[in-house]
């Protein structure tokens, strides 16, 4: 047995599964980073910008999904699992703000169990939109944003599987159901307070007529 040209065979392998890292690695960095900008364009209501971002993100991807599959070791790896879900929430936020309506993973071929860590993520993006509404006295729009946050929620707690299963989703819905408590604790304040200026400002046009 040549053992040093067994040797050598296995460090061309580990070679090209490293190349492969190298070129995946820039990729989902860069699409994760394009995910947040289009998030906060999203968030300004520049929402085709907010698009050309998710777009360019998702070619990142796509073209990193490409380069994993010259490698057996790499294509079995989680490195495009952050990215994934930066892009499950990124497309999420910019369909509900824009049309109201939520994007099946099908459309930027996500995979499951990063589509749902990414849409449990979601639910804190929400809460951004909610308090912006509010900030301009959107009471409608506040509300309408917190009846899909609690919606997601409900549905993603109905996955009650093992974190060996589906990772992290216990955990980010534990964190988004407080979200929601506190959001809904803020939504009902500036409800009480909008309720409050209004009966206010009839009681004065009442008090000028008499």
């Amino acid at each position: 047995m040549d053992f040093e040209k067994t040797l050598r065979s296995m460090r061309e392998e580990i070679e090209a599964d490293d190349e492969v890292r190298e070129k995946t690695l820039p990729l989902a960095r860069n699409a994760v980073r394009k995910c947040s900008q289009s998030i906060k364009e999203a968030h300004r209501g520049d929402f085709e910008a907010s698009r050309k971002n998710l777009d360019e993100a998702h070619s990142m991807v796509i073209e990193a999904a490409k380069e994993m599959k010259k490698s057996s070791f790499m294509s079995k790896s989680r490195v495009l699992d952050t990215a994934y879900q930066e892009l499950t929430e990124a497309a999420n936020v910019l369909s509900l703000l824009e049309k109201g309506m939520l994007t099946p993973p099908e459309e930027y071929s996500i995979p499951s169990r990063q589509y749902l860590t990414g849409l449990a993520d979601t639910i804190g993006e929400l809460r951004r939109a909610i308090l912006d509404a509010l900030r301009t006295d959107e009471i409608t729009r506040a509300e309408k944003f917190l009846v899909f946050m609690e919606d997601i929620h409900e549905e993603l707690h109905a996955f009650d599987f093992p974190n060996a299963l589906i990772p992290d989703l216990r955990r980010k819905c534990d964190v988004a159901r407080g979200i929601i408590e506190r959001t809904r604790g803020d939504l009902t304040t500036a409800v009480r307070q909008s309720k409050l200026i209004s009966q206010l400002s009839n009681f004065e046009e009442s008090m000028k007529r008499e």
